[in-house]
């Protein structure tokens, strides 16, 4: 390998990775079970801002592949600004490297490819058109060699490509001139990835409890719907369910909450809300949306419209107790929003908010 000049006039040797298959394996661990939920659906939504305009994402079951193989795949469908096969190749293929601007406190480039690619070892695929080109690229690991990487396809005239150009008939309804889906194969070509992990909250609408718990705040512009019923606990397959909108905690809070405020804190404000005990139509909040959101009390770190270790339960209680919330635990919710900081910015796993490198105060 060559040597590279450095600052000051010094050579330099760059370090490269060894093992970068352990290496994501790894940091793979280290992420939530359904942190690739956040990833993708994060990834979509800065796709749509890139457009600059309207946009839509869709967590479903891809239909070709279960027509083909009779297995429903998970997928994730948006309408943003999409990706050319070089470019999929380019930003899907190497770890940290990313269509957005890579900053601390943004976007790490590393996120869906760990949190994904490690859950889904059979493939994670992606379609995308893109001024009305469409292409596709399959990133997978290689049992033998344990090193993740994107499928070659042998071409007519005997070379080999990472992506291949794909027709419209695989297009997503949604998709028109530009947007990209991806499609989970799980850990074997026959999974049904659109089940939902074991030991999950509310399975038969898995996808729409974490992201509502995950969002605060849904952007305007963007329409977010995840499929629910029964096909995403072995239901019937003649019972397709629906398609419900994900809106945030903000929004359950918004309409639920009987009075809200904040107070000021040393270096952070601090978001409550009481939840009313009676809807409109006599029922209880917290009993009617607890499969849908986190519908009773807790505390949670709110930064970029994103929620951050958020306590619930009997942990929940004993925090609300030491913002001196004495009675009616389940009925109050608390988001401390730290005040905008350099030194501020998540952990890699997305679970956690640090400053300085330590945990918030």
């Amino acid at each position: 390998m060559p040597l590279q000049a450095a600052a000051g006039s010094h050579r330099l040797l760059p370090m490269t990775v060894d093992n970068i298959g352990f290496l994501r394996d790894r940091l793979g661990q280290d992420c939530h079970p359904l942190q690739f939920v956040r990833e993708l659906t994060k990834n979509s939504i800065e796709a749509i801002e890139r457009t600059k305009s309207d946009g839509q994402i869709v967590w479903d079951y891809e239909p070709v592949a279960f027509e083909l193989e009779s297995v429903r795949r998970l997928c994730i469908v948006d309408t943003g600004d999409g990706m050319t096969g070089d470019e999929m190749v380019k930003f899907i293929n190497q770890l940290s490297s990313s269509l957005s601007k890579q900053s601390l406190q943004g976007n790490y480039g590393v996120g869906a490819k760990i949190a994904a690619a490690t859950r889904n070892p059979a493939g994670v695929s992606y379609f995308s058109w893109k001024s009305g080109k469409g292409a596709m690229i399959r990133l997978y690991r290689d049992e033998l060699t344990g090193q993740y990487g994107l499928q070659q396809w042998e071409r007519s005239d005997g070379l080999w490509a990472h992506y291949l150009p794909i027709e419209d008939d695989l297009k997503p309804e949604i998709i028109k001139d530009h947007g990209t889906m991806v499609v989970l194969h799980g850990r074997s070509p026959t999974d049904n990835t659109l089940l939902a992990p074991t030991g999950v909250p509310a399975p038969k609408r898995w996808i729409t409890r974490y992201l509502n718990r995950r969002y605060f705040r849904i952007p305007p512009n963007i329409q977010i719907s995840c499929r629910e019923g029964n096909l995403l606990v072995a239901g019937p397959a003649n019972d397709l369910g629906t398609r419900r909108a994900v809106l945030g905690e903000g929004e359950y809070l918004k309409r639920y909450g009987n009075v809200s405020g904040s107070v000021a804190l040393s270096g952070a404000v601090a978001h409550w809300w009481i939840i009313r005990e009676r809807d409109d139509d006599k029922t209880d909040p917290i009993e009617k949306y607890s499969g849908h959101l986190e519908s009773k009390g807790h505390v949670a770190a709110l930064y970029q419209d994103e929620l951050y270790e958020m306590i619930t339960g009997r942990a929940g209680m004993s925090r609300l107790q030491q913002f001196g919330v004495m009675f009616g635990y389940e009925r109050v919710v608390i988001y401390v929003e730290p005040h905008a900081d350099a030194r501020l910015m998540p952990n890699t796993a997305r679970t956690s908010l640090l400053i300085d490198n330590q945990p918030l105060p």
